[in-house]
């Protein structure tokens, strides 16, 4: 009979999956004696601002042929959001399903540096708010912003050089940053989340070149793109992942600038404010309505955009939230939907549960999972305190509030833009979101 806390959750991209993934996924089970292991994963557009280059189910297939057991969606408003944004909901994503373990990598922070972190830095200070109010007015982007912020809140309490250049270091990394966030998400929403971490091995998480056995997924993904031999991948990408990607057509971001040019003009035509969109500042809105979209591909195109204030992934998401058509005031309602959706059951059923905390996951959509992993379907299922959806045509069912079905239907409607571009790119028709069945290994 199994239990709960046999269970680790990892949050991931997997674009796509590599060795580090592999190592870390093994790494999570030593480290937690945990039976088994639950991915949550970003959906069609990724924390970089990109369409990415395998769909969900052929990420997710990946990862339960390299040792998943099951593999849950972050839906697409969530899953291209800030660091702060994806964070949180992929933890409260785990509380809903009662995961009691969380498993991030990290370049070289550990599980207890972060919580010493979060006990010295007040992000609610008055000096801290200062400071990021005037490293934001100064030019600078919002993570040199926030990490001078947190400096000179340390400063206040009377922190050590040491100290504050550790701080400084540690939030200047990538994983660093986003463990540093499901840390801060526990603790806010007083989520009762173990996290063990796993320090990256190989190539830093930028590193274009492919080397040894651990390169980045930077490097695996732009040789793909370049139309790079999986021969060359067999040392860094496992045999099982390879079997599914090597022969599945991949979607070229370059094939969203044309789609993209279009639904800026529209937009302007019809005299809708960019700026309405989520990650969009007046400045930036001026910035894109007045670029030509002649660049020579996507990433040329966020280059040309990109200034110190804006940094390339921050440039990247306001793009991709304009084509998607995400909106500031969707994603502020999408993170209430959890807690209309426990209101609408209550209602529903007459019986009264806790309030979720704003930002938390109002459903889980399972991607997939193995089938020697019934078992903890069935826990899962026991266990969670939101609504888990197998079959997407069947959430009109099971979703109650408005809210949630909201944030159902513009995962929905990110699917059906990255099928169409992904047709026009590779010539494959892929099925429609609401018709997709789930991958079992």
């Amino acid at each position: 009979m199994i239990n709960l806390a046999q269970v680790v959750g990892i949050i991931a991209e997997y674009h796509p999956f590599h060795n580090g993934h592999l190592y870390q996924m093994r790494n999570a089970r030593a480290l937690t004696g945990a039976s088994y292991c639950v991915v949550f994963l970003s959906s069609y557009f990724v924390q970089r601002g990109m369409p990415a280059i395998y769909s969900p189910l052929k990420r997710a297939e990946a990862a339960l042929r390299a040792g998943a057991d099951a593999v849950f969606e972050i839906p697409t408003p969530f899953s291209s959001s800030s660091a702060r944004d994806y964070a949180a909901y992929g933890v409260s994503l785990l509380a809903g399903l009662g995961i009691p373990n969380l498993c991030c990598g990290t370049e070289d922070v550990s599980a207890e540096e972060l919580s010493m972190l979060l006990e010295v830095i007040d992000e609610n200070s008055e000096a801290f708010q200062h400071s990021l109010r005037e490293g934001l007015k100064t030019g600078l982007s919002y993570a040199e912003a926030r990490v001078n912020a947190i400096a000179a809140d340390l400063c206040q309490a009377g922190a050590d050089n040491a100290l504050l250049l550790r701080t400084r270091e540690l939030l200047s990394k990538p994983n660093n940053i986003l463990a540093f966030e499901y840390a801060r998400a526990a603790r806010a929403e007083r989520i009762p989340i173990r996290l063990t971490t796993v320090s990256r091995k190989g190539s830093d998480y930028h590193d274009p070149i492919l080397q040894g056995d651990f390169s980045s997924a930077t490097a695996i993904r732009t040789h793909i793109l370049n139309g790079g031999s999986w021969d060359d991948l067999s040392r860094m990408v496992p045999h099982s992942v390879q079997e599914v990607l090597a022969e599945t057509p991949y979607l070229n971001p370059d094939c969203l600038v044309g789609p993209l040019e279009r639904r800026v003009l529209d937009l302007l035509y019809e005299g809708t404010a960019l700026s309405t969109f989520s990650d969009v500042s007046d400045d930036l809105a001026d910035r894109i309505a007045n670029t030509s979209f002649r660049e020579d591909g996507f990433e040329a195109l966020v280059n040309s955009l990109k200034t110190r204030q804006y940094a390339h992934t921050r440039v990247a998401r306001a793009l991709t939230h304009i084509f998607l058509g995400i909106r500031k005031s969707d994603v502020l309602r999408w993170k209430n939907a959890a807690r209309e959706e426990a209101l609408a059951k209550d209602n529903s059923e007459g019986t009264e549960t806790a309030v979720p905390p704003i930002g938390a996951a109002p459903y889980a959509r399972l991607l997939g999972f193995r089938r020697d992993s019934e078992d903890l379907l069935s826990m899962l299922k026991q266990a969670a305190t939101i609504p888990i959806v197998s079959r997407p045509a069947a959430a009109g069912s099971l979703l109650r509030s408005p809210a949630a079905r909201d944030l159902f239907q513009a995962e929905v409607h990110a699917a059906d833009l990255w099928n169409s571009l992904y047709f026009w790119d590779s010539g494959m028709a892929l099925p429609s979101y609401l018709r997709q069945q789930i991958v079992i290994v």
